[in-house]
């Protein structure tokens, strides 16, 4: 055991609460240990507490500024619960806001710098949209446009499987599916070839091929396509009654005349259309049947028909994603506003194939994309370019304001620069993260403008 002596130069002991100190001397001395609690308090009060050494500015401007920073991420996180992207933003300066408000009022980790200025609450508020506010001034140069491309690849996929994603089953589904269902029925008594003993009856397709005959018939400017739907969905429809399999093969081919038809449109595209809807509708109609029976081909069905249904549809959005990209400076591009008006073009077939809210969803995604622009034909020097302009623009307000007229040329020159560096591959991902990664840089941008702000109007208690 140390001397007492010892133990009171301690500084450790010195620093310690009145209780730790007792309860250390109690044991160490006996004449200290039979005292009573009130000469005990006496003896305590004579040992001096080491003063606490002074903050230095670095500590007192890192304590100042924390709650700033912290509350700007709380903010941060509930905007984006509530509303991702403006919501994320404001709730950044509303949470740096009332962090501020806590150091204002409350000091709580004692940097001393507390003084209930409104002009420090409302800078702290301020400083948040300062590096969301840079960050799109720069995403929105023109020649980012190639780095944005390769961030709106990476979140919908190369061919658009990460959107597809969110509806479609896997490929092959509804083909396993329907392999299941011709198993499970496979001892019931069938018409060749048809699942479970059961063909699809084609008395809507009948129906539609007839008029749609008729049509072309009375018409005198019917078009070469109008007649050859005409013509085959008679010769189909007069089987009467079709085979699940040589249904379902006949439905995609004609699923796939939609697609291609939909360029021209015109009336052979509406006749079209309307055979698919109604085989869909004789479809839906021998399912039906099959469900009443209560047998597990009918359930099976049910489950492939649905699988076939969004394989459908992901064969719809992935041909309209196809046809609204194109190349520019050998990179591929996605015109994000043409993809969105091929799916309106097919939604009435789209909503046959899956429900309305999914679709809806869908053309949701696609619009948080919308303002990303395709990559200019030749993005370099050029007054002939509208892209050029901008940047003269840009660039020469940002240089005259910072150096008069030499200055409007050297900004003009320095955003042309920069430009034309953010076409590169460095210069793309550059972009790519600021977009993949903005929240984190914008909270590593607020945490160093709450730590300027506070170093440079450092308060004084």
């Amino acid at each position: 055991m140390a001397d007492l002596d010892t133990i009171l130069a301690d500084a450790d002991f010195r620093a310690s609460s009145r209780k730790t100190q007792r309860e250390i001397l109690t044991a160490a001395d006996r004449d200290f240990a039979d005292a009573t609690t009130a000469t005990q308090d006496e003896i305590l009060a004579q040992i001096a507490i080491p003063e606490r050494p002074e903050l230095t500015t670095a500590q007192k401007v890192v304590r100042s500024s924390a709650p700033s920073i912290i509350g700007g991420a709380l903010g941060a996180a509930g905007g984006t619960f509530v509303a991702p992207g403006p919501g994320t933003l404001v709730g950044a300066g509303v949470g740096a806001a009332a962090g501020e408000t806590v150091q204002q009022f409350f000091d709580p980790f004692q940097s001393g710098e507390a003084t209930g200025s409104l002009v420090q609450i409302g800078a702290a508020g301020a400083l948040p949209f300062v590096p969301a506010g840079v960050r799109r001034f720069f995403v929105s140069l023109p020649g980012a446009a190639a780095g944005l491309q390769e961030f709106l690849f990476k979140k919908l996929g190369a061919k658009g499987e990460t959107l597809l994603a969110k509806f479609a089953p896997v490929a092959g589904t509804a083909d396993q599916l329907f392999d299941e269902a011709r198993v499970l029925g496979a001892q019931m008594r069938a018409v060749t070839g048809a699942i479970g003993g059961n063909a699809v009856p084609l008395t809507r397709t009948a129906q539609v091929a007839g008029e749609i005959a008729e049509e072309v018939a009375t018409s005198k400017f019917a078009t070469g396509a109008s007649k050859a739907v005409a013509t085959r969905a008679q010769a189909f429809a007069s089987q009467n009654q079709v085979p699940f399999e040589e249904f379902r093969l006949n439905q995609s081919d004609v699923g796939a005349l939609v697609r291609a038809t939909e360029r021209t449109g015109g009336a052979a595209l509406g006749r079209v259309k309307q055979l698919y809807a109604a085989m869909w509708d004789d479809l839906e109609s021998a399912l039906a049947q099959q469900s009443k029976l209560g047998n597990p081909v009918g359930q099976k069905l049910t489950q492939a028909i649905d699988a076939f249904k969004r394989e459908q549809a992901a064969t719809f959005f992935k041909d309209a994603f196809e046809k609204s990209t194109l190349r520019r400076v050998g990179l591929k591009n996605l015109d994000v506003d043409t993809f969105m008006t091929k799916i309106d073009r097919m939604r009435d077939v789209l909503d046959r194939l899956m429900p309305k809210a999914e679709v809806d969803e869908a053309l949701d995604v696609l619009k948080g994309f919308a303002k990303i622009p395709t990559m200019a034909k030749t993005p370099r020097l050029g007054f002939e370019q509208m892209p050029f302009a901008q940047r003269a623009v840009v660039g020469g307000a940002i240089g005259f304001f910072a150096g008069g007229a030499p200055g409007a040329a050297g900004g003009v020159l320095a955003v042309e620069a920069i430009s034309s560096a953010l076409t590169t591959q460095p210069g793309r991902t550059v972009v790519r993260t600021m977009m993949t990664q903005g929240a984190t840089l914008d909270q590593i941008g607020n945490a160093l403008l709450q730590t300027s702000r506070r170093a440079m109007v450092r308060e004084q208690p």
